[in-house]
């Protein structure tokens, strides 16, 4: 489905701060793209940042493969799925969703770029708390490198005959 203003809208209202890591928030976020055999490749990501404008932006500084398949095609699809234990709790017990579990978004992105210090700020302002931590810098000590995502369509994650309080 084409994402209007309104689904936009909509769509970083459910997950617009759930994109990236926080302390108190381990995401599901997958990139898909295609390799150059025509197999599909999809990569583990914790750095998506859901902007204005049907746009959003991760830092490219880890994944040679997926890097390497976007020189090639700009294609990509992203995958966000709800890791929130509130979340399928309420679910189960009620027997339905709040709203989607998850959701597709595709679209194209831009070429590989120096990161703004504004875009390194806003992604490395909620981890501050994980800085003590030996595994913080080798993950995100070295976000220096990102690309622009521009979204144009997006489907929602189905559950079988699962109901939905709201939909996109």
């Amino acid at each position: 489905m084409h994402i209007t203003e309104k689904n936009w809208e909509q769509i970083r209202k459910i997950w617009g701060d759930k994109s990236h890591v926080t302390p108190s928030n381990l995401p599901y976020c997958v990139f898909a793209t295609v390799n150059e055999d025509g197999s599909p490749r999809v990569a583990p990501y914790s750095s998506l940042i859901l902007g204005e404008n049907k746009q959003g932006f991760y830092f490219d500084d880890f994944s040679q493969n997926l890097s390497k398949n976007l020189e090639r095609d700009k294609k990509i699809c992203v995958l966000l799925l709800k890791n929130n234990k509130w979340f399928w709790t309420k679910t189960f017990l009620f027997g339905k969703f709040d709203h989607a579990p998850g959701i597709r978004l595709m679209g194209t992105v831009g070429e590989k770029r120096e990161a703004t210090t504004q875009e390194i700020n806003a992604f490395k302002k909620p981890l501050k708390k994980l800085k003590i931590f030996k595994g913080y810098k080798p993950l995100w000590g070295v976000m220096k490198h990102g690309r622009d995502i521009f979204f144009e369509s997006f489907e929602t994650v189905k559950c079988g005959p699962m109901k939905y309080v709201q939909t996109i």
